[in-house]
């Protein structure tokens, strides 16, 4: 009895020195673990708790069937409560099959199933991440499968084919792959507070433990002060009664000790790894601050990586339909937003292709300026499209021999292009005008007007607008001599033509009118002049003149002079103008490029 005493006090020692070093570092804490263990170890050893089978090479169970647990004779468990550890620095399951056509099995069943890849120390109380936590699994194919049910699985989705792996459920997937920084200082602070109490309360624990340690331990000692059986051996006999009853009192102390003991050892366990993993929430909260000012700058490393000779992503049901209910879609968020068909040597694949399809196709690069008492979504940013040939067409389409060939123009088709400044440019690199700019309808309109607000029609001339038409050479009315406008017109308020050196007006080159070195002339086989004319300056006529009455101031005549009433001089009749007016401008036509 003085000798188990003596173990028990020890043991307490060793506990109250673990104690001071709960708060150590993990090796301090491992090997004051170990000294306990070795404490207790032959305590047990003296109080025979238990069944121990060890041997120091192996322990071999073997029967065709092996049930290991809190069970009855019939295998079934019993009891209330049942634990059943297996502990060792390598553990295996092996399934092993009779034969080549026999496959081996390992099933795990229970209501919930937890796999953590951490190091649990030695009793198992610990939960240390190290470099190598990780969990491997490998198979010819792997099934995952989470559905929303009660009573009993359905038993479906359980196979796949060779090579596959099924990721499947009737509610939802995340995967993810990111660093959090707001968040997880959240989640940090939060378990930090919730170690903290846990702390509080397993100090209480630990300190109650102590002290029934302490009691029950004086209790022994006192004890073991009445013990007889080492006085002389009529004493012994005397009070051979007495020593019984002191034995069993002693026995079941000890067990009561050996209990409360073991609940000490088992709170400063926890207490030991609850101050380790709030150590490590603090090397993680200094980590997180200095990762926290470059966190919205600086890449976070995060990456997920989908690769495959053809990816399918589809918004389906579990029948396989195809969903069109609000909500249902595939969703594409980030800074950048990548689809190419760059091959591994940066260039684009031949005859690679991105198809987009649908009823609605919308780019906007609209940003959303959202308030409590407005919602604003102003036009911002960009869109360029860089590609040797762009082409926007409304056509319909058809198959016919085996090939998408034009059917019609789609009816009702429309382009629109709005914004408050448009260009159209054909220029190179150094700025100089190249290519050409085409607009074929068989209504083209170029105006600067305002619309209405509502149905976008014209409404009325912009104010203060304008309309440039230049070029080095500007054709308007015909394309070549077989080509031209059956009508020109032109209407305005004002009407100006101005050319620096000729201005020229033709009809077939039979008549004209032309501006040219600050003289006009007007030429036609007949011109006729209606209405008042007045003519400012010297005038030459040369050649007959008919006039119905003609008054002048002054009358000159060179050669003769001839009325009703008389003759003056040899009258000579004047010979016909043969002077023809020469045009100065030809028709040119204009040359267009070939697509």
């Amino acid at each position: 009895m003085k000798a188990l005493a003596a173990q028990f006090a020890n043991w307490q020692e060793a506990l109250e020195n673990f104690q001071k070093s709960v708060e150590k570092d993990l090796q301090e804490i491992r090997r004051c673990k170990r000294e306990v263990q070795r404490m207790k170890i032959d305590l047990i050893d003296r109080l025979e708790k238990g069944r121990y089978i060890r041997d120091d090479q192996r322990v071999i169970i073997s029967a065709p069937e092996i049930i290991i647990g809190n069970v009855d004779k019939s295998g079934v468990l019993c009891g209330n409560y049942s634990q059943v550890i297996i502990r060792g620095n390598e553990v295996n399951l092996e399934g092993v099959g009779l034969g080549d056509s026999e496959v081996g099995s390992i099933v795990s069943r229970a209501a919930s199933i937890q796999q953590v890849a951490v190091d649990p120390g030695i009793d198992g109380r610990e939960q240390v991440v190290k470099s190598t936590s990780e969990i491997i699994s490998q198979a010819k194919s792997v099934v995952l499968r989470s559905e929303k049910a009660t009573g009993c699985f359905s038993g479906q989705y359980l196979a796949a084919s060779d090579g596959n792996i099924v990721l499947s459920t009737d509610g939802q997937i995340d995967l993810e792959a990111t660093l959090p920084c707001e968040t997880l200082k959240k989640e940090l602070t939060q378990t930090e507070k919730d170690l903290k109490a846990q702390l509080s309360d397993l100090k209480k624990e630990t300190s109650q433990a102590k002290s029934d340690v302490s009691s029950l331990l004086s209790q022994m000692n006192k004890l073991v002060g009445n013990d007889t059986m080492n006085l002389d051996p009529v004493t012994t006999r005397t009070n051979y009664m007495d020593i019984e009853e002191l034995h069993e009192e002693f026995q079941q102390l000890s067990s009561a000790l050996y209990r409360t003991m073991t609940d000490y050892f088992d709170a400063l366990s926890r207490q030991a790894e609850c101050n380790r993993q709030l150590s490590s929430l603090d090397a993680q909260k200094k980590e997180l601050d200095q990762r926290k000012s470059k966190y919205k700058e600086e890449s976070t490393n995060t990456f997920i990586s989908l690769r495959s000779e053809n990816l399918n992503l589809t918004s389906i049901d579990g029948d396989g339909n195809l969903r069109s209910n609000p909500g249902a879609g595939i969703a594409l968020s980030g800074k950048q937003v990548s689809l190419s068909s760059y091959g591994n040597d940066s260039a684009l694949i031949k005859d690679s292709e991105v198809f987009i399809g649908s009823q609605q196709v919308q780019i906007s690069t609209a940003n959303p300026k959202v308030s409590d008492k407005s919602s604003e979504f102003p036009a911002d940013g960009s869109v360029r499209v860089v590609s040797k040939d762009i082409q926007f067409e409304t056509v319909d389409y058809e198959l016919k021999d085996q090939k998408i060939t034009e059917k019609s123009l789609t009816k009702e088709g429309s382009f629109s292009v709005r914004a408050e400044k448009i260009a159209l440019s054909a220029t190179d690199t150094e700025g100089k005008a190249t290519g050409a700019i085409s607009a074929n309808a068989k209504q083209v309109s170029l105006k600067a007007m305002d619309v209405d607000k509502e149905k976008r029609d014209d409404k009325a001339l912009s104010a203060g607008s304008s309309l440039l038409l230049l070029a080095e050479k500007v054709y308007a009315g015909a394309k070549d001599q077989k080509t031209q406008s059956k009508s020109f017109q032109v209407a305005s308020d004002q009407v100006g033509v101005f050319g620096k050196t000729t201005v020229e007006l033709q009809q077939d080159g039979k008549a004209i009118l032309q501006l040219d070195g600050g003289n006009a002339s007007l030429s036609g086989s007949k011109t006729t002049l209606y209405g008042e004319t007045t003519s400012e300056g010297k005038t030459t006529f040369k050649s007959d003149v008919t006039a119905g009455t003609v008054n002048m101031k002054n009358l000159k005549v060179d050669s003769s002079f001839k009325t009703p009433y008389t003759t003056e001089g040899i009258s000579v009749p004047g010979a016909p103008s043969t002077a023809k007016l020469s045009a100065k401008l030809k028709e040119e036509e204009l040359k267009t490029e070939k697509k």
